[in-house]
């Protein structure tokens, strides 16, 4: 559980989440699509934000917030 609360301090920090109103509207800045091929490399993804917003409604059904 540590380890996902780690994580989820991480992405929610100013190192991964963009300010309101930037990033094209994306919460996440920097994702990463595919590393092997080089592709989709520092760049917002839509499933990253999806993926962080299950992580965090699932940490809050935890009673954790």
């Amino acid at each position: 559980m540590r380890t996902a609360e780690t994580m989820l301090r991480s992405l929610t920090s100013g190192a991964y989440h963009a300010a309101s109103g930037e990033n094209g509207g994306f919460i996440l800045e920097n994702g990463v699509g595919n590393f092997p091929r080089n592709a989709d490399i520092d760049v917002p993804l839509i499933y990253a934000d999806y993926y962080y917003l299950e992580a965090l409604t699932r940490y809050k059904a935890l009673g954790k917030d």
